[in-house]
């Protein structure tokens, strides 16, 4: 029943992108391995998971994707995974429960970021994690950092909203959906929100932040707010990236947004690894 009510309250939200997944062109799928992780919103998630193309491994990264109905795929078809593969890291894309192959139940999607990092770090037990999100995918995950049982140690947080409200106040019956929530489930909706998730961060892991100037959606001003609540408890960078649209910092300028995430995870995760890791049939 709860489970129903959910499905129903998404709709307007996410209902014209919870569809049936399919691999990006052009992909070599025999590179990823399947996985499946319950999450403690009861979902069933399904996860892709690929090695480093180097002989040792610095961590390994989460992929939190955006809203869309390729998911999980947006990180292989736009480059993301490959750039991180390129550079030393394991990677795992994962599908938001009701998106791509993932079960669809409740909206407590920070817990579906946990359940994930959990299954990562387990993977790789003697290296460090990060997390990478963009849009939806990047504020769950700044919600899932306020929970004490997070694995990452930096995140790459790209096109977050500070609120709920300050993403969907431009669409009137999600905006009034949220509006209800506050009212009657306002422990949920808090749970949701990644500005009060910032003055609650665990374990300060450091944060780059990146938003586009071009971005309608989550413009400049949105992120700068997000950002004055994550530096009071962590070091955090702010990249603002010219000529980016909502989610597409990497499309706009590539070879910067190469430079500097990789030199922001070698900073932050590299000096973090434990001890000299070589490849291993982790599969």
């Amino acid at each position: 029943m709860k489970h129903t009510f959910y499905q129903v309250f998404k709709k307007p939200f996410f209902g014209r992108f919870m569809k049936p997944w399919r691999w990006p062109e052009g992909i070599e799928q025999s590179q990823w391995q399947p996985r499946h992780v319950t999450s403690e919103s009861g979902a069933t998630l399904s996860t892709l998971m690929a090695l480093a193309h180097t002989s040792t491994a610095k961590g390994a990264v989460l992929m939190v994707h955006p809203m869309g109905t390729i998911a999980k795929g947006f990180w292989l078809k736009h480059g993301h995974a490959e750039l991180l593969r390129q550079a030393g890291y394991h990677v795992m894309v994962f599908d938001l429960n009701g998106f791509g192959e993932s079960t669809s139940t409740t909206m407590d999607y920070p817990l579906d970021v946990l359940a994930a990092g959990d299954l990562l770090q387990a993977e790789f037990p003697d290296l460090p994690i990060a997390v990478l999100g963009a849009s939806m995918g990047a504020s769950m995950s700044v919600c899932a950092m306020s929970h004490a049982t997070h694995p990452f140690k930096a995140a790459v947080i790209e096109a977050a909203f500070p609120t709920l409200l300050h993403f969907w106040s431009r669409y009137p019956i999600p905006k009034l959906g949220i509006q209800f929530s506050k009212l009657l489930y306002p422990k949920g909706e808090r749970s949701l929100r990644p500005s009060l998730a910032a003055q609650n961060l665990v374990g300060s892991p450091e944060m780059l932040l990146i938003y586009g100037d071009d971005d309608i959606y989550t413009p400049i001003k949105d992120g700068k707010l997000l950002f004055n609540e994550l530096q009071k408890k962590t070091a955090t960078q702010f990249w603002q990236v010219k000529n980016a649209k909502h989610t597409l910092a990497y499309s706009a300028q590539p070879e910067q947004y190469a430079t500097k995430v990789v030199s922001f995870l070698d900073d932050h995760l590299a000096s973090k690894t434990n001890h000299s890791f070589t490849q291993h049939n982790a599969f």
